[in-house]
């Protein structure tokens, strides 16, 4: 039955998978306060400063979903020697994750996105950021890091915010190479349009937009998804890809079969902010604790349903998806 094996992952299967998440690191910074006047020098509204909160954004946000669903995670990727990046490693170190994988790159600043913001809307967002490829020299470090520990993992999830890190094709190949040669699972979540270095990849998860951008088809009806992502799954070579459609859910592709739809469940929409890392978090783990592709999707679903649920970058908890299980409803939405 479709609900005992997905509880069964969930309560008993994630707490013994252990996960290595690789790609752009980031900071969410929030600047908090009310607003009360326009200010007289300039047309803007005048923000009364109440605090700061930070969050870690990225992949570091995927690292943190996955944790939270029970898995036992490590991180990789770069992050400054700057106030911002000193936070980040110790934010994720007390969140009981992995940081040894993490290196600075000389002079390259953590990226930081910094909002502006009142209780109930943004006023500006602020980006600190270099997206250029880090250095090849940090590269190897990173590579030579997970060849080192590759028998530990059992997945690996590529997370690409096209920041500089997975920005080398070859680099990207090598990684996932390696992942298949030691029959590690490993998952990517890009926004590159250099989909031919994903090949072999368990699955690729493009949402709507980053499918029309890599193969330069506008998705207007279902046909020209199903050529949109036949054309994606053709030139990435990979072994299935998933496309997130936000309000539309979740389609599957693989070679030699039809288009697979899971429609979104139907729920009250504060913010979509990392829904998409907590999709590919659930996915990965599904498949590690033996899952089908269909049943993770549907697993998937249904996180996706709690964290937008949610406001700001959120994570979705071992014990929100068993609740939503318990609950006895049909979750099979295809």
């Amino acid at each position: 039955m479709l609900e005992d094996r997905l509880k069964n992952a969930v309560l008993n299967d994630f707490k013994q998978k252990r996960i290595l998440v690789l790609g752009d690191l980031m900071v969410d910074e929030y600047i908090l306060g009310k607003v009360g006047r326009i200010s007289p020098e300039a047309p803007v509204p005048v923000l009364n400063y109440r605090g700061t909160q930070r969050n870690a954004g990225g992949a570091s946000n995927v690292s943190l979903n996955m944790h939270a669903m029970g898995g036992k995670l490590a991180i990789a990727g770069v992050a400054g020697l700057d106030d911002s990046g000193i936070w980040l490693r110790e934010f994720l170190r007390d969140a009981s994750i992995d940081i040894a994988g993490i290196f600075a790159d000389e002079n390259r600043l953590t990226t930081v996105k910094t909002r502006f913001a009142t209780k109930a809307q943004q006023l500006l967002r602020v980006d600190k950021e270099d997206s250029s490829p880090i250095q090849e020299m940090v590269r190897t470090k990173i590579f030579d890091y997970i060849a080192s520990h590759i028998s530990q993992w059992d997945a690996v999830v590529l997370s690409d915010y096209c920041k500089g890190v997975l920005e080398d094709s070859e680099f990207v190949r090598a990684i996932i190479r390696i992942c298949n040669q030691n029959q590690v699972i490993v998952t990517v979540d890009s926004k590159s349009r250099h989909i031919d270095a994903f090949e072999n990849a368990d699955f690729v998860k493009p949402n709507n937009l980053e499918l029309e951008s890599a193969v330069n088809i506008k998705i207007v009806d279902l046909d020209s998804l199903d050529r949109a992502g036949k054309a994606y799954l053709a030139c990435s070579k990979a072994k299935r890809i998933i496309v997130t459609r936000g309000p539309e859910g979740i389609s599957i592709f693989e070679p030699c079969s039809n288009r697979r739809d899971y429609a979104s469940k139907a729920v009250q929409v504060f913010d979509v902010t990392g829904a998409g890392d907590t999709v590919i978090s659930a996915i990965t783990l599904g498949l590690a604790s033996g899952l089908t592709i269909d049943d993770a999707v549907i697993l998937a679903n249904i996180a996706a349903g709690i964290v937008i649920g949610k406001r700001g970058t959120a994570v979705v908890t071992r014990d929100e998806l068993l609740e939503k299980l318990n609950e006895k409803k049909d979750y099979n939405f295809g």
